[in-house]
C-alpha cells in the first residue's frame, strides 16, 4: 500500500479520518504488509507537524515535522534534485549507487527521534531525514515516482519486499 501527496498536513489528516483511511493504514501495518509513505505521506506517519499545530498525525513513527528555515539562497518550497546520504542499510536503496539524486517538492521536513530508522538524509538549509524504515513501514520525503531511473529502482525494491 502507498500513501503520497503534495498538500496540507491538516487537510490530509482530516480526509484520512473522514474516509476512515487511518483504520485501513493501521490494518495494513498491523498485518505486516509493506507500506510506503511518499512526501506528505511520510509526514503523516508521525505525531504532528508545525504546518498544522494541534492536528495529530497517524503516530506510527516518532519524530518532528518542522518547516524548512528561511535563509538567503534557499527557496521554499524546496523544489528540485538533491543527493542522498545513505545509511543504516535501507532496503529501498538496495543496489543503488552512493549519493543517488532524487527529486523533492516540500516545505516541511522530518527529524526522526530514532536514528536507526533513518535510511537516507540530505541537506537543504537543514539536515533532512529523507527516508525512514521501521519494520514494514517505509517512507520517503522525496518523490521516487519523479526521480528517473533511481526512483524506479527504489519503487522496484519496495515492490520486491
Amino acid at each position: 500500500m502507498c500513501c503520497r501527496g503534495v498538500g496540507s498536513f491538516g487537510t490530509a489528516m482530516e480526509q484520512i479520518k473522514r474516509f476512515e483511511l487511518d483504520k485501513v493504514i493501521r490494518e495494513v501495518v498491523d498485518h505486516n504488509k509493506p507500506f510506503l509513505g511518499i512526501c506528505l505521506g511520510l509526514q503523516l506517519l508521525f505525531e504532528g507537524s508545525d504546518e498544522s499545530k494541534g492536528v495529530e498525525g497517524l503516530g506510527l513513527l516518532k519524530g518532528t515535522i518542522k518547516r524548512i528555515p528561511d535563509k538567503e539562497g534557499f527557496k521554499i518550497p524546496h523544489i528540485g534534485w538533491n543527493s542522498l546520504e545513505l545509511m543504516n542499510d535501507g532496503r529501498l536503496f538496495h543496489d543503488l549507487p552512493q549519493q543517488p539524486y532524487v527529486y523533492f517538492v516540500h516545505s516541511y521536513y522530518l527529524t526522526a527521534d530514532d536514528e536507526s530508522i533513518v535510511k537516507a538524509r540530505c541537506k537543504y538549509n537543514a539536515t533532512i531525514d529523507a527516508s525512514v524504515e521501521q519494520g514494514n513501514i517505509f517512507a520517503c520525503q522525496f518523490h521516487p515516482e519523479k526521480s528517473s531511473s533511481i526512483g524506479l529502482s527504489i519503487l522496484k525494491n519496495f515492490a520486491n519486499i
